[in-house]
């Protein structure tokens, strides 16, 4: 699957509730295990991963 075909297949509203739910269920699961540096490189990572997907669709 390509970017286009991703995009076409899912929703912004949808990618951005997908990402919530992820790091949600990272955070509650796994984040208890880790270092807190490696939680903030993961929320970092998350959060530029939404603002990505927020210019991709203000592009659009």
């Amino acid at each position: 699957m390509n970017t286009k075909e991703f995009l076409n297949e899912h929703s912004f509203e949808e990618i951005h509730e997908m990402l919530d739910k992820l790091y949600s269920g990272w955070a509650g699961h796994a984040a208890v295990q880790v270092e807190t540096e490696e939680r903030l490189k993961t929320l970092i990572f998350f959060d530029e991963l939404k603002q990505f997907f927020e210019k991709i669709e203000e592009s659009n």
